[in-house]
């Protein structure tokens, strides 16, 4: 049959879904996606609600050096990347510990020079990659049944270093992983180590000027067939199919297609009825991957004070806010936003408390560091991912024992239904994970039917 012929479902117009829909499409399959919100890109959620047209991000991020694909995209659509510092540290960090605050450097703060003994954490995170050959394939590591048994904090609490360093890097897995230490698998922290820690250079990171968001609304302005506020109920597989139903207003409806890709998260998956119509396989991976839980809550101040104070946004702590960011930081003007990023069992509490609760802790904790700047606070928003209905989760955490038992069905095709998300790419927890999964589902479907 040619390819213009072939027919594919995509579920879920995230950056993995019409990353799939946009490669099929160009090759002339006919393709129809299905969104259960009023707006595509899923967890890329720019918020737009600022003075003078300021923009920060309510979901994905950040864009490395290496994201090739998500530069390749903004190159693309004519899109503007500014830099944004480095997710690993930089002059003008700050921290709150046990009482204490100051920027990390400051020895007369800490009693050490904090910045240097977190330093040390990080070779350490280094040698942990030498267990991974290929981050691709972590069931083939070294002693891979051992680290997947383990958590991430026995290996923080074995760690011959200064106690305030391993409080940084229990902080660092909340906010990196949006989970618990002990709800991490020590296997998927070594393969993340081979992929980012093993490399002593820090690269920058970038953002989309204007909003990452974009990328998103680029790609499915360029599908002739996305369907918004359709949202799945049933999936059917046949050996020769794959049949749909959603609900659209009141009205369901059923598209049958060749094939179909799943590019929710596995949260949201577990609403869906399969038809018990999934191999075993992934009938459990849907329902046992854990996922963490982030809040963010965005904070547009009349002037960027924390320059007087020899602080660039960047704050850990131990505070029920966990972490901080400037998140304007690649771009000049006289108002910036802060960023409060906070993962875990502390991003579990602040989702349970109501928007306005939430940023006042945010708020308040920031004054504690910094009084007097709440009193220069303009607009203000937050979300809340695992209050989403369509997400109701952060991003896929590898709990001990997760890798070992999921990560090779996590990349195979239940048929004719692909997965494709952030969950399903070595990149895990990225826009550009999500766009290699889409990307790497249309390939693997064009090689068979194209």
């Amino acid at each position: 049959m040619a390819s213009r012929n072939k027919t594919v479902t995509i579920i879920g117009a995230g950056l993995a879904g019409l990353s799939a829909a946009y490669d099929l499409h160009r090759a002339g399959w006919k393709v129809t996606v299905l969104e259960a919100r009023d707006r595509v890109g899923g967890r890329v959620y720019s918020v737009k609600n600022f003075s003078d047209g300021l923009v920060a991000e309510g979901g994905g991020e950040f864009i490395e050096e290496s994201h090739t694909r998500m530069i390749a995209l903004a190159n693309q659509f004519g899109l503007t990347l500014a830099r944004a510092g480095n997710w690993r540290g930089n002059d003008g960090d700050w921290a709150s510990f046990d009482g204490r605050s100051g920027r990390m450097s400051d020895a007369s703060v800490w009693g050490i020079n904090l910045l240097e003994e977190v330093d040390r954490e990080w070779e350490f995170l280094a040698e942990l990659s030498q267990y991974v050959s290929d981050p691709n394939q972590p069931q083939a590591a070294r002693e891979a049944e051992r680290l997947d048994s383990q958590s991430s904090l026995d290996w923080i609490n074995a760690l011959d270093a200064h106690p305030l360093a391993k409080k940084y890097f229990i902080q660092h897995i909340r906010s990196e992983y949006t989970c618990e230490p002990d709800r991490l698998s020590l296997l998927d922290l070594c393969r993340n180590a081979k992929m980012y820690y093993s490399a002593a250079e820090r690269l920058p990171s970038s953002r989309v000027i204007g909003g990452n968001d974009q990328i998103a609304r680029a790609l499915a302005d360029s599908l002739p067939d996305v369907r918004m506020d359709a949202v799945v109920k049933s999936v059917r597989l046949s050996p020769y199919g794959v049949a749909v139903t959603y609900q659209q207003a009141d009205s369901h409806l059923t598209l049958d297609s060749d094939f179909a890709v799943l590019a929710v998260p596995l949260t949201t998956a577990r609403l869906i009825d399969f038809n018990s119509s999934l191999p075993k396989a992934h009938q459990k991976m849907v329902d046992e991957i854990n996922y963490g839980a982030v809040t963010k809550v965005l904070i547009e101040y009349r002037k960027r004070f924390w320059k007087e104070k020899g602080w660039n946004g960047r704050l850990t702590t131990d505070a029920p806010i966990v972490m901080t960011w400037h998140a304007t930081s690649h771009f000049e003007h006289e108002r910036g936003i802060i960023t409060v990023y906070t993962g875990g069992e502390p991003g579990a509490k602040l989702s349970a408390r109501s928007d306005e609760e939430r940023i006042d802790v945010a708020v308040s904790e920031i004054e504690k560091l910094f009084p007097g700047s709440s009193g220069l606070i303009e607009n203000v928003s937050t979300v809340a991912w695992i209050n989403e209905p369509y997400t109701r989760a952060s991003y896929m955490a590898l709990a001990p024992g997760d890798v070992l038992k999921h990560w090779k069905t996590l990349f195979e095709p239940a048929g004719r239904l692909f997965f494709a998300g952030e969950h399903a790419t070595p990149i895990q927890g990225y826009m550009e994970g999500a766009v290699e999964s889409g990307q790497r589902a249309a390939a693997t479907m064009l090689s068979r039917g194209g």
